[in-house]
């Protein structure tokens, strides 16, 4: 055999050859653990169900300061049946949750010319400090102070609770 026979043989070995390395080379390159795609987890858009609190009560014997989220949750929930109730409902509905009627003060729930107040004060004296909220429109204000020199809570002409 002369050596131009074997010429495309041993070309066409060689080739199939260097495929073949070539192949196992490259194959090394590849990832040898496919990894999975990560997929997005889903989010709990739930909002948790939240603890229902109490409602507040009256802590007998207790200071203005302890009776204030009482006082308040009292009103607002007047306020939240009848938006513009009258004095004599505010102060009713005060008694009736446990306050004394005889350390309340309030305002008219009109003007001296008989309009309707734009707004009513009601108080309540529990040792040195009042309780005071202030209603109009539906709306509430309360504060705490301190009792005036005159002993009273409220400034000016007030409304008579009987």
């Amino acid at each position: 055999m002369t050596r131009a026979s074997f010429g495309p043989r041993r070309r066409a070995v060689a080739a199939a050859t260097g495929a073949v390395i070539a192949a196992v080379l490259l194959a090394g390159c590849a990832p040898q653990d496919v990894q999975p795609i990560p997929t997005a987890t889903p989010v709990d858009t739930a909002e948790p169900t939240p603890t229902p609190t109490p409602d507040p009560e009256l802590v007998e014997g207790g200071t203005a300061g302890q009776n204030r989220p009482f006082f308040e949750f009292v009103l607002r929930t007047l306020l939240d049946e009848t938006p513009q109730p009258s004095t004599q409902a505010l102060v009713a509905t005060l008694v009736t949750a446990g306050f004394d009627r005889a350390a309340m003060q309030a305002t008219a729930d009109t003007t001296p010319t008989g309009a309707r107040a734009d707004s009513i004060l009601v108080s309540v004296r529990i040792g040195d400090q009042c309780l005071v909220g202030q209603t109009a429109n539906g709306g509430l204000v309360t504060e705490l102070t301190d009792v005036l020199g005159s002993g009273a809570c409220l400034v000016g002409r007030t409304a008579s609770l009987d």
